[in-house]
């Protein structure tokens, strides 16, 4: 019988995987990688040169099965840039090489595809690895606290090595072994448990921690579990369309119960938030080549502000989608406005919002941040036309993935 621990891998695909169900073409390929960066708009960083030259980029994961042949990632191996493959767990029956799910995640930071005429390959192809397992996944630890004291060693090994960017697809909630030692969604304040606290600490002297937000959307459990609830961590939720800013009802929202909001950002995947976090550390790793003096707040501020809804985020989506056309403007004039986000007043009980796009998506919020529903529309003769509804002094209105209108409802519903 396996036994399943509380750092519940991110992924549906991953357990796919482990049972055999995903072909094999689909297990060498990063579905949904192109879709993904196209969204953000790579193409403004690799027209720079930018693809994560001499960035030191640290993976922690479950295993890293294929590393050694993935032909994805031969010119890592050709190259010389996987610098570490080191295991926190050694002698353990279930070993390094056993799971692929560290090998997939590090495909949509890095991978090279041949016949992708679009890109080439994922955002930071030419970075340096650092890869290590300090949790074995399903049935392979020893115990989560001893996982989590071995996540803070991987953090001293990289921060030794000068590593100073750490994509972690892994997270903490309520299915330790021993039932004592479960968390409860209350302690996902990124400041109980015991990862979290590790992982702040970590981001706090200068680690920048790119986490996915879970896949606890459709779960009784439902808000973004450790350690993306943590303050200092860009936790990254999973967006269902290629063409649209809409959670994907897997994708965890954040805890109403903090004075922050989570997830940071979405980004598109069609298998789960294992694979989004990815595609965040590449464009970090980007950024970092452009300027390696970073630091892990001025990091998160960049992708806050490039966001499709920023300045208006919500617990769903967070800023939205990344944008690199905006992280590359505000690198080279922090004054730079450059939200596409039009914010009115309404008084009357509707309001019409001429638009012909027909990706809208309408966020329907209790405050300024708690959404209360999400959903799509498509405008009528030229226009979206909204009417006040109880409860909802706010509303967001995503137009495809680069523009909204924030809706203030004023003196209350009717």
């Amino acid at each position: 019988m396996i036994k399943v621990y509380s750092y519940r891998i991110v992924s549906f695909l991953f357990i796919l995987l482990l049972i055999g169900c995903v072909p094999e073409e689909e297990r060498e390929r990063p579905t949904g990688y192109v879709e993904a960066i196209q969204m953000i708009h790579a193409e403004a960083f690799f027209e720079q040169g930018l693809r994560g030259e001499g960035v030191k980029v640290g993976v922690l994961d479950i295993g890293f099965a294929g590393i050694q042949s993935d032909t994805f990632l031969a010119h890592l191996r050709r190259n010389g840039q996987i610098m570490l493959i080191r295991d926190l767990i050694p002698g353990h029956p279930v070993n390094l090489f056993k799971y692929n799910h560290g090998t997939q995640v590090l495909k949509y930071i890095a991978g090279v595809y041949p016949d992708d005429t679009v890109f080439g390959g994922s955002f930071a192809r030419d970075a340096m690895f650092y890869l290590i397992r300090p949790a074995g996944g399903a049935g392979a630890g020893e115990d989560a606290r001893t996982d989590e004291r071995n996540i803070d060693t991987a953090f001293m090994i990289l921060d030794s090595l000068g590593v100073k960017l750490v994509n972690m697809s892994i997270g903490f909630w309520d299915e330790f072994t021993h039932e004592e030692d479960n968390y409860s969604p209350g302690q996902m304040d990124g400041k109980t448990t015991v990862i979290s606290r590790i992982c702040q600490k970590w981001a706090e002297r200068g680690m920048i921690i790119v986490n996915s937000a879970g896949n606890t959307g459709e779960y009784a459990w439902h808000i973004v579990w450790a350690p993306a609830d943590a303050p200092g961590v860009i936790a990254v939720g999973a967006d269902r369309f290629t063409d649209k800013v809409f959670k994907a009802s897997y994708s965890a929202v954040g805890n109403p119960d903090v004075p922050y909001v989570k997830p940071d950002l979405i980004s598109y995947t069609p298998w789960g938030t294992s694979f989004t976090a990815p595609v965040v550390t590449g464009l970090i790793a980007c950024m970092l080549q452009k300027d390696s003096t970073l630091t892990p707040a001025a990091v998160m501020d960049l992708l806050h502000e490039s966001g499709s809804l920023y300045p208006y985020p919500n617990n769903y989506v967070g800023y939205g989608l990344p944008d690199a056309r905006k992280i590359l403007a505000l690198m080279a004039n922090p004054d730079t406005n450059v939200s596409r986000v039009k914010a009115i007043q309404v008084w009357d009980d509707r309001v019409r919002i001429l638009t012909t796009n027909p990706n809208l998506v309408v966020f329907d919020k209790s405050d300024s941040v708690l959404v209360r529903r999400q959903t799509i529309r498509e405008p009528t003769d030229g226009a979206l036309i909204l009417k006040r509804k109880r409860n909802v002094p706010r509303t967001t209105v995503a137009v495809g993935m680069n523009e909204a209108w924030e809706i203030f409802w004023e003196d209350g519903a009717e």
